[in-house]
């Protein structure tokens, strides 16, 4: 039975029932879409004494973190810090984080003694339109890539390189998992200037073929947020580029040149093939306009040119493997006018 307020008709009272359920649905729609925006962000453990929330950085987050300054100290009273101001009290305790505001806590005792820390870093959940903040992309990748690899050699030994961006020249590498996957051994570290890194391969032997490629995911950290760069799982044949060959000894138009010292012996089990261009002093080895282009196996060359000035031009490749050149090493040639 319907009972109808005083001036109220049977019409408008159906209309403003509906409007109350209309009210209602909106407000279900809007708590799950609440629900789905605020709700996705997951807490993981990078490595001791280091915590990741992941969320979506393209809205508003906020995340309650869970903090524990160890077993040992269930019976004593602890206090958090959190940039010289108390953030709580008690062994276990939980920090609001919102959006990139993570921080560094350290729990102490009453007398103010250091007893354990947690690093709460913040990483952008994976998406297809994330916004990468640390590196660069390489400018002459063929993918989506941010970090090159390169071997000189075959002995287990690579090096990787990356640009920052301008807004995070102070990010510094947190972390570095390589061989996860393949299981093999490998000892990285990063170089002084920050832009690359140099791993090794322990249990590498030089002769033995590669059976698994090489995984390399570097995690970079800039202030307290946190991103990780994956490199395509490479073989080293697959990154090997030999040093620049240098020329050893000049006479008139003959030109001699050794293998780099870099690169892997015997020569006889790795051989290299040269490539030698010839060009007029005014062109750099990258032209197109060459007098002479030919490649060997050899390392000395007598140049039939009767110009008295030139540019003797020479790069060197894995013989065996379809590997690019690697940069090219030049010398101007120019001969004096004999007087008469």
């Amino acid at each position: 039975m319907t009972i109808l307020q005083p001036g109220e008709t049977l019409c408008s009272h159906l209309i403003n029932k509906m409007n109350i359920l209309l009210h209602h649905v909106l407000c279900l729609i809007l708590h799950l879409v609440s629900s789905s925006q605020y709700g996705t962000e997951t807490i993981e453990t990078l490595m001791p004494n280091v915590k990741v929330v992941k969320v979506d950085l393209r809205i508003f987050t906020e995340t309650q973190v869970p903090l524990l300054c160890g077993d040992s100290y269930q019976d004593t009273e602890v206090i958090w810090m959190k940039d010289s101001e108390r953030e709580g009290q008690g062994n276990q305790i939980q920090v609001k984080v919102e959006e990139m505001m993570g921080g560094n806590y350290s729990c102490h005792n009453a007398a103010g003694d250091y007893l354990n820390h947690t690093l709460v870093l913040v990483q952008d959940t994976p998406s297809p339109n994330r916004t990468r903040r640390v590196l660069e992309k390489s400018h002459d990748a063929d993918e989506d890539e941010y970090i090159t690899c390169l071997a000189k050699n075959y002995n287990g030994t690579f090096h990787c390189f990356w640009k920052k961006t301008t807004y995070r020249t102070s990010a510094v590498v947190a972390l570095v998992q390589v061989g996860q996957f393949s299981g093999r051994n490998f000892s990285c570290s990063v170089h002084s200037d920050g832009a690359g890194l140099t791993c090794e391969d322990l249990d590498s032997c030089s002769f033995a073929e590669e059976v698994s490629r090489i995984d390399l995911t570097v995690y970079f950290r800039s202030n307290y947020l946190l991103e990780d760069y994956t490199v395509t799982p490479f073989y080293i044949r697959e990154i090997v580029k030999t040093d620049k060959i240098h020329i050893t000894k000049v006479e008139g138009n003959t030109f001699q040149w050794g293998y780099p010292a870099t690169w892997s012996v015997p020569c006889s089990y790795y051989p290299l093939t040269f490539q030698v261009k010839v060009v007029h002093a005014r062109e750099s080895c990258d032209s197109e306009k060459q007098v002479l282009l030919k490649e060997t196996k050899e390392t000395k060359l007598t140049v039939d040119h009767s110009s008295k000035r030139y540019r003797f031009c020479l790069r060197a490749k894995d013989e065996l493997v379809d590997r690019p050149w690697n940069q090219w090493t030049d010398y101007e040639v120019k001969h004096q006018h004999k007087k008469h």
